[in-house]
Protein backbone atom coordinates (compact mmCIF):
# COMPACT_ATOMS: atom_id res chain seq x y z
CA UNK A 1 0.00 0.00 0.00
CA UNK A 2 2.96 2.53 -0.59
CA UNK A 3 1.76 3.45 -3.69
CA UNK A 4 -0.83 5.06 -2.47
CA UNK A 5 0.49 8.94 -2.78
CA UNK A 6 3.59 8.18 -5.42
CA UNK A 7 1.51 8.55 -8.75
CA UNK A 8 -0.73 11.58 -7.84
CA UNK A 9 1.99 13.63 -5.99
CA UNK A 10 3.86 13.46 -8.39
CA UNK A 11 1.19 14.40 -11.07
CA UNK A 12 -0.17 17.37 -8.61
CA UNK A 13 3.76 19.08 -8.65
CA UNK A 14 4.11 18.21 -12.88
CA UNK A 15 0.05 19.67 -13.20
CA UNK A 16 0.82 22.90 -11.07
CA UNK A 17 3.94 23.46 -13.30
CA UNK A 18 1.89 23.56 -16.40
CA UNK A 19 -0.77 25.79 -14.61
CA UNK A 20 1.77 28.31 -13.66
CA UNK A 21 3.07 28.11 -17.41
CA UNK A 22 -0.29 29.06 -18.48
CA UNK A 23 -0.76 31.74 -16.20
CA UNK A 24 2.34 33.02 -16.40
CA UNK A 25 2.05 33.94 -20.30
CA UNK A 26 -1.30 35.28 -19.67
CA UNK A 27 -0.72 37.72 -17.08
CA UNK A 28 3.59 37.76 -16.03
CA UNK A 29 2.53 40.98 -13.63
CA UNK A 30 -0.26 38.79 -12.01
CA UNK A 31 2.88 35.97 -11.39
CA UNK A 32 4.86 38.44 -9.93
CA UNK A 33 2.86 39.77 -7.24
CA UNK A 34 2.02 36.09 -6.22
CA UNK A 35 3.34 35.11 -2.60
CA UNK A 36 6.12 32.92 -2.27
CA UNK A 37 4.47 31.48 0.29
CA UNK A 38 2.09 28.38 -0.15
CA UNK A 39 0.11 26.48 2.95
CA UNK A 40 -1.41 23.45 1.85
CA UNK A 41 -3.15 19.78 3.26
CA UNK A 42 -3.55 16.80 0.68
CA UNK A 43 -5.92 14.08 2.10
CA UNK A 44 -5.41 10.88 0.15
CA UNK A 45 -7.53 7.81 0.92
CA UNK A 46 -7.38 4.14 -1.38
CA UNK A 47 -9.57 1.77 -1.72
CA UNK A 48 -8.29 -1.85 -2.12
CA UNK A 49 -10.39 -4.74 -3.17
CA UNK A 50 -9.04 -8.61 -2.49
CA UNK A 51 -7.63 -10.64 -5.05
CA UNK A 52 -6.19 -14.00 -4.31
CA UNK A 53 -3.10 -15.16 -5.51
CA UNK A 54 -2.74 -17.72 -7.94
CA UNK A 55 0.47 -19.83 -8.55
CA UNK A 56 2.00 -20.13 -12.04
CA UNK A 57 3.95 -18.00 -14.88
CA UNK A 58 2.53 -14.60 -15.22
CA UNK A 59 -1.18 -13.88 -15.65
CA UNK A 60 -4.02 -11.65 -14.79
CA UNK A 61 -5.93 -12.49 -11.63
CA UNK A 62 -9.98 -11.59 -10.94
CA UNK A 63 -11.34 -10.13 -7.34
CA UNK A 64 -11.97 -12.89 -4.64
CA UNK A 65 -13.55 -10.46 -3.05
CA UNK A 66 -14.86 -6.78 -3.15
CA UNK A 67 -13.13 -5.32 -0.07
CA UNK A 68 -9.67 -5.86 1.14
CA UNK A 69 -8.90 -2.63 3.21
CA UNK A 70 -8.95 0.89 3.13
CA UNK A 71 -5.99 3.94 3.79
CA UNK A 72 -6.04 7.08 4.61
CA UNK A 73 -2.98 9.36 4.66
CA UNK A 74 -3.11 13.33 5.26
CA UNK A 75 0.13 15.44 4.43
CA UNK A 76 0.24 19.22 5.60
CA UNK A 77 3.25 21.65 3.44
CA UNK A 78 4.29 24.97 3.82
CA UNK A 79 6.14 25.65 0.49
CA UNK A 80 8.42 28.81 0.09
CA UNK A 81 9.37 29.25 -3.46
CA UNK A 82 12.50 32.02 -4.62
CA UNK A 83 13.63 33.82 -8.43
CA UNK A 84 16.00 31.56 -9.47
CA UNK A 85 18.39 31.89 -12.50
CA UNK A 86 15.69 33.42 -14.50
CA UNK A 87 16.28 34.91 -17.63
CA UNK A 88 14.36 37.10 -20.79
CA UNK A 89 13.21 34.52 -22.85
CA UNK A 90 10.13 31.89 -22.60
CA UNK A 91 12.30 28.76 -21.44
CA UNK A 92 13.77 30.47 -18.48
CA UNK A 93 11.37 33.12 -17.33
CA UNK A 94 10.12 31.31 -14.67
CA UNK A 95 12.81 29.48 -12.88
CA UNK A 96 12.57 29.07 -9.47
CA UNK A 97 13.63 27.20 -6.54
CA UNK A 98 11.50 25.76 -3.70
CA UNK A 99 12.01 24.80 0.00
CA UNK A 100 9.26 22.50 1.44
CA UNK A 101 8.47 20.88 4.80
CA UNK A 102 5.50 19.00 5.59
CA UNK A 103 4.62 16.42 7.79
CA UNK A 104 2.66 13.05 6.71
CA UNK A 105 0.36 11.82 9.16
CA UNK A 106 -1.73 8.08 8.74
CA UNK A 107 -3.16 6.34 11.37
CA UNK A 108 -0.37 3.90 11.62
CA UNK A 109 2.71 6.39 11.03
CA UNK A 110 3.75 9.85 11.37
CA UNK A 111 6.81 11.25 8.90
CA UNK A 112 8.32 14.88 8.70
CA UNK A 113 8.83 15.06 5.07
CA UNK A 114 11.63 18.12 3.51
CA UNK A 115 12.24 18.60 -0.31
CA UNK A 116 13.93 21.33 -2.21
CA UNK A 117 12.91 21.48 -5.83
CA UNK A 118 14.85 23.73 -8.51
CA UNK A 119 13.36 24.33 -11.76
CA UNK A 120 16.71 25.35 -14.03
CA UNK A 121 14.27 25.65 -17.53
CA UNK A 122 10.46 25.37 -18.07
CA UNK A 123 10.87 21.68 -19.16
CA UNK A 124 12.64 20.39 -16.34
CA UNK A 125 12.51 20.03 -12.63
CA UNK A 126 15.38 18.95 -10.30
CA UNK A 127 14.41 17.53 -6.68
CA UNK A 128 16.34 16.12 -3.20
CA UNK A 129 14.61 15.41 -0.02
CA UNK A 130 14.27 12.99 2.47
CA UNK A 131 12.11 11.87 5.34
CA UNK A 132 12.40 10.06 8.54
CA UNK A 133 9.46 8.42 9.80
CA UNK A 134 8.17 5.82 12.81
CA UNK A 135 4.75 3.68 13.42
CA UNK A 136 2.65 1.85 15.24
CA UNK A 137 0.55 -0.41 15.82
CA UNK A 138 -3.37 0.44 15.72
CA UNK A 139 -5.74 -2.16 17.05
CA UNK A 140 -3.78 -5.15 16.98
CA UNK A 141 -4.63 -5.28 13.26
CA UNK A 142 -2.85 -3.15 11.17
CA UNK A 143 1.05 -2.45 11.39
CA UNK A 144 2.71 0.87 11.00
CA UNK A 145 6.48 -0.64 11.18
CA UNK A 146 7.44 -4.19 12.33
CA UNK A 147 10.62 -6.17 11.35
CA UNK A 148 9.67 -9.94 9.85
CA UNK A 149 11.07 -13.22 11.71
CA UNK A 150 11.21 -16.23 9.54
CA UNK A 151 10.78 -18.95 12.56
CA UNK A 152 7.35 -18.46 13.41
CA UNK A 153 7.15 -16.70 10.45
CA UNK A 154 5.59 -13.56 11.45
CA UNK A 155 6.30 -10.23 11.40
CA UNK A 156 6.98 -8.55 15.03
CA UNK A 157 6.07 -4.84 15.90
CA UNK A 158 8.74 -2.79 16.59
CA UNK A 159 8.83 0.20 19.11
CA UNK A 160 7.65 3.94 17.99
CA UNK A 161 10.04 6.23 18.61
CA UNK A 162 13.07 4.23 18.89
CA UNK A 163 12.78 2.71 15.20
CA UNK A 164 12.68 4.73 12.29
CA UNK A 165 12.13 4.36 9.00
CA UNK A 166 14.58 6.67 6.56
CA UNK A 167 14.04 7.45 3.01
CA UNK A 168 15.89 9.90 0.82
CA UNK A 169 15.95 10.73 -2.51
CA UNK A 170 17.01 13.03 -5.34
CA UNK A 171 14.65 13.15 -8.60
CA UNK A 172 14.37 14.58 -12.16
CA UNK A 173 11.13 15.24 -14.10
CA UNK A 174 10.64 16.16 -17.89
CA UNK A 175 8.05 17.96 -18.92
CA UNK A 176 6.13 18.64 -22.36
CA UNK A 177 2.91 20.45 -23.16
CA UNK A 178 2.06 20.90 -26.65
CA UNK A 179 0.58 23.93 -25.94
CA UNK A 180 4.07 25.70 -25.75
CA UNK A 181 4.11 25.07 -29.66
CA UNK A 182 0.48 25.79 -30.41
CA UNK A 183 -0.88 28.54 -28.33
CA UNK A 184 -4.31 27.81 -26.90
CA UNK A 185 -6.20 26.73 -24.07
CA UNK A 186 -7.08 23.63 -25.91
CA UNK A 187 -4.29 22.35 -26.96
CA UNK A 188 -2.09 21.25 -23.67
CA UNK A 189 -1.22 18.08 -24.50
CA UNK A 190 0.71 16.80 -22.13
CA UNK A 191 3.83 13.99 -21.07
CA UNK A 192 5.84 13.70 -17.78
CA UNK A 193 8.83 11.34 -17.21
CA UNK A 194 10.05 11.53 -14.07
CA UNK A 195 12.84 9.28 -12.54
CA UNK A 196 13.64 9.00 -8.69
CA UNK A 197 16.29 7.46 -6.98
CA UNK A 198 16.76 6.69 -3.43
CA UNK A 199 17.91 4.77 0.00
CA UNK A 200 15.61 3.74 2.41
CA UNK A 201 16.14 1.96 6.02
CA UNK A 202 14.74 0.83 9.24
CA UNK A 203 16.78 1.60 11.84
CA UNK A 204 17.39 -0.49 14.96
CA UNK A 205 17.43 -4.10 13.48
CA UNK A 206 19.19 -6.03 11.36
CA UNK A 207 16.50 -8.32 9.73
CA UNK A 208 15.91 -8.24 6.17
CA UNK A 209 12.48 -7.64 5.49
CA UNK A 210 10.39 -5.18 7.15
CA UNK A 211 6.73 -3.50 7.46
CA UNK A 212 6.29 0.42 6.75
CA UNK A 213 2.63 1.74 6.85
CA UNK A 214 1.37 -1.15 6.63
CA UNK A 215 3.11 -2.25 3.41
CA UNK A 216 5.40 -5.77 3.84
CA UNK A 217 7.97 -7.17 1.93
CA UNK A 218 10.26 -4.39 2.38
CA UNK A 219 14.02 -4.12 2.45
CA UNK A 220 16.71 -1.61 3.34
CA UNK A 221 18.93 -0.38 0.25
CA UNK A 222 18.45 1.27 -2.78
CA UNK A 223 15.53 1.89 -4.75
CA UNK A 224 14.18 3.55 -7.70
CA UNK A 225 11.05 5.02 -8.91
CA UNK A 226 9.95 5.45 -13.35
CA UNK A 227 6.77 6.99 -13.77
CA UNK A 228 5.65 8.10 -17.01
CA UNK A 229 2.05 9.92 -18.20
CA UNK A 230 0.96 11.54 -20.73
CA UNK A 231 -2.67 13.31 -20.47
CA UNK A 232 -4.96 16.21 -21.72
CA UNK A 233 -5.27 19.40 -19.69
CA UNK A 234 -8.75 20.90 -20.80
CA UNK A 235 -10.43 24.54 -19.33
CA UNK A 236 -13.27 22.83 -17.60
CA UNK A 237 -14.05 21.64 -14.10
CA UNK A 238 -12.60 18.27 -15.49
CA UNK A 239 -9.21 19.71 -15.92
CA UNK A 240 -6.87 16.86 -17.25
CA UNK A 241 -7.32 13.27 -17.95
CA UNK A 242 -4.33 11.09 -18.77
CA UNK A 243 -2.76 7.42 -18.11
CA UNK A 244 0.22 6.52 -16.76
CA UNK A 245 2.89 3.86 -16.11
CA UNK A 246 4.93 3.96 -12.49
CA UNK A 247 7.56 1.16 -12.47
CA UNK A 248 9.98 0.58 -9.07
CA UNK A 249 12.09 -1.89 -7.45
CA UNK A 250 15.43 -2.65 -5.85
CA UNK A 251 18.70 -2.46 -8.00
CA UNK A 252 20.29 -5.07 -6.39
CA UNK A 253 18.58 -8.29 -4.81
CA UNK A 254 20.76 -8.89 -2.75
CA UNK A 255 18.96 -6.23 -0.13
CA UNK A 256 16.96 -9.34 0.81
CA UNK A 257 19.44 -11.19 2.23
CA UNK A 258 18.62 -14.69 2.64
CA UNK A 259 15.22 -14.17 0.38
CA UNK A 260 17.12 -12.58 -2.38
CA UNK A 261 17.12 -15.25 -4.58
CA UNK A 262 13.64 -17.40 -4.26
CA UNK A 263 11.80 -13.98 -3.10
CA UNK A 264 13.97 -11.86 -6.49
CA UNK A 265 14.58 -8.97 -3.94
CA UNK A 266 15.00 -6.85 -8.01
CA UNK A 267 11.47 -7.57 -8.82
CA UNK A 268 10.25 -4.65 -10.84
CA UNK A 269 6.58 -3.56 -9.78
CA UNK A 270 4.45 -2.13 -12.32
CA UNK A 271 1.71 0.01 -12.23
CA UNK A 272 -0.22 1.49 -15.13
CA UNK A 273 -3.29 3.73 -13.79
CA UNK A 274 -5.76 6.24 -15.26
CA UNK A 275 -5.86 9.41 -13.72
CA UNK A 276 -8.51 12.45 -13.70
CA UNK A 277 -8.14 16.42 -12.40
CA UNK A 278 -10.96 17.71 -11.12
CA UNK A 279 -10.63 21.75 -10.48
CA UNK A 280 -13.35 22.11 -7.28
CA UNK A 281 -12.11 25.72 -6.39
CA UNK A 282 -9.42 27.94 -7.55
CA UNK A 283 -8.08 26.41 -3.88
CA UNK A 284 -8.73 22.50 -4.05
CA UNK A 285 -8.45 20.18 -6.80
CA UNK A 286 -9.43 16.24 -6.80
CA UNK A 287 -7.39 13.68 -7.94
CA UNK A 288 -8.99 10.24 -9.04
CA UNK A 289 -6.94 7.45 -9.88
CA UNK A 290 -7.42 3.65 -10.69
CA UNK A 291 -4.54 1.74 -10.56
CA UNK A 292 -3.67 -1.82 -12.00
CA UNK A 293 -0.31 -3.55 -10.62
CA UNK A 294 1.74 -6.52 -11.36
CA UNK A 295 2.67 -8.20 -8.15
CA UNK A 296 5.07 -11.33 -7.42
CA UNK A 297 3.68 -14.82 -8.60
CA UNK A 298 4.88 -17.77 -6.57
CA UNK A 299 5.60 -21.74 -7.54
CA UNK A 300 3.76 -22.85 -4.09
CA UNK A 301 0.15 -22.51 -3.10
CA UNK A 302 0.19 -19.50 -1.30
CA UNK A 303 -0.85 -19.25 1.83
CA UNK A 304 0.34 -15.16 3.65
CA UNK A 305 2.25 -12.12 3.88
CA UNK A 306 3.86 -14.22 6.77
CA UNK A 307 4.81 -16.84 4.44
CA UNK A 308 5.74 -14.84 1.24
CA UNK A 309 9.43 -14.26 1.62
CA UNK A 310 9.90 -17.89 1.72
CA UNK A 311 8.28 -18.95 -1.35
CA UNK A 312 9.90 -19.14 -4.97
CA UNK A 313 9.15 -16.14 -7.38
CA UNK A 314 7.78 -18.24 -10.71
CA UNK A 315 6.60 -14.90 -12.46
CA UNK A 316 4.27 -11.82 -12.81
CA UNK A 317 0.97 -11.50 -11.45
CA UNK A 318 -1.62 -8.22 -12.76
CA UNK A 319 -4.47 -7.57 -10.32
CA UNK A 320 -6.71 -4.46 -10.40
CA UNK A 321 -4.94 -2.82 -7.45
CA UNK A 322 -6.63 0.15 -5.88
CA UNK A 323 -8.77 3.00 -6.52
CA UNK A 324 -7.40 5.72 -5.17
CA UNK A 325 -8.76 9.37 -4.33
CA UNK A 326 -7.00 12.97 -3.35
CA UNK A 327 -7.82 15.79 -2.61
CA UNK A 328 -6.07 19.38 -2.42
CA UNK A 329 -6.91 22.26 -0.44
CA UNK A 330 -4.80 25.74 -0.82
CA UNK A 331 -4.43 27.52 2.42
Amino acid sequence: MDKLTLPIATLISCSLLFAEESASAKSSDAAQEKSPWEFSATTSAAYYPETEHHRGATHFSGFSSPYDGVEVVVEFDAAYSLPFLRGDDEFTADNHVTFNMGLEISPVTIAPIAQITVSPIAFLELAIGGTAGTGWNTFGLFQGMAKYSAIEPEYKDLTPFAHWYLYGWASACLMFDLAALWEGDWHHVVATATYKAGYQKLTGTEADVWIWRTTDGLASGWVYEQEYFVGYQMPLKLSMIGIGATLSGHYKSSDYGNYSSNYKGDFMTIDIWSMAEIALSKKDKLYVLLDFESRRSFREKYKDIEHEPLMTYSGREWIFYMLGIQWKHLF
